[in-house]
């Protein structure tokens, strides 16, 4: 298994026209003293509320970066003596949070395309089959069912890990790198039967390797992903808010 790190891809979060449209709009919301006032005007509740699930979406994503800083660390002790947890704990807790907050991304996308296209659904019915339920277009529930097969065995994997107790294997020896690990942490490190130190640091440089390689290639392809569906939800949301706001006060409250 190759040992050598890989350069970090760090995701683009909100830089799509449709996210910054959403932004400027949101500011409405400060012109109102408490929800229940903003919500008896259309055009002012639907920008907002939009907003709300735009940037749950946005903040999930970005929340990813946090994930490829925990896999790119800046720096790490010399001795994994002095972290509060050994090598394969570590990556373990890196594949825990990756998979747990990629495989949520496209859970987050379905609520914001139910809240743009008024599904009145709550955010656990956010489904494939319910927002096929509320006509949503073909292509774009297609698209949403991409994005989930597209996540293919790291979703198998989530759903093991988090369901099932499986864990993943880190390195081409990973009962050695385990014990190894531990040893290094919490005693004075381990020796095999020829007496020589257990390769800890190269087991451990596997197992954080290819999880860079797989954060990589998903991170590349959610990006293009999220995009397309940007690029599909800006005139729905055009569409629907467009004539709220002639018939509504978002344009007098915006010029207060």
């Amino acid at each position: 298994m190759s040992t050598r790190f890989l350069k970090q891809y760090v995701l683009p979060s909100d830089g799509h026209a449709f996210v910054g449209r959403i932004y400027d709009l949101s500011i409405i919301g400060l012109h109102f003293e408490t929800y229940d006032e903003l919500s008896k005007h259309d055009d002012c509740k639907y920008a907002y509320d939009v907003n709300q699930v735009l940037s749950m979406l946005t903040r999930r994503v970005e929340s990813l970066n946090m994930v490829g800083g925990m896999l790119w660390p800046s720096s790490m002790p010399d001795s994994f003596k002095q972290f509060p947890v050994s090598r394969y704990e570590w990556l373990t807790i890196c594949a825990d949070v990756f998979l747990a907050r990629y495989v949520s991304v496209v859970d987050c996308a379905m609520i914001l395309v139910s809240q743009v296209f008024e599904c009145t659904l709550a955010f656990e019915a956010c489904t494939a089959q319910n927002l096929k339920k509320k006509s949503i277009p073909g292509e774009l529930l297609a698209h949403l069912v991409a994005m989930i097969d597209d996540q293919g065995d790291l979703r198998h994997e989530r759903n093991r890990r988090f369901h099932h107790g499986l864990e993943r294997r880190f390195s081409s020896d990973d009962q050695v790198f385990l014990v190894a690990s531990l040893f290094e942490h919490r005693f004075s490190g381990a020796v095999g039967p020829n007496g020589r130190a257990l390769p800890v640091e190269r087991l451990y440089r596997e197992g954080l390797v290819e999880l860079q390689r797989e954060f990589n290639a998903a991170m590349k392809k959610l990006v293009r992903q999220l995009n397309w569906l940007y690029d599909a939800l800006h005139p729905e949301f055009d569409r629907r808010f467009s004539p709220k706001f002639r018939a509504g006060s978002f344009a007098r409250k915006g010029a207060e």
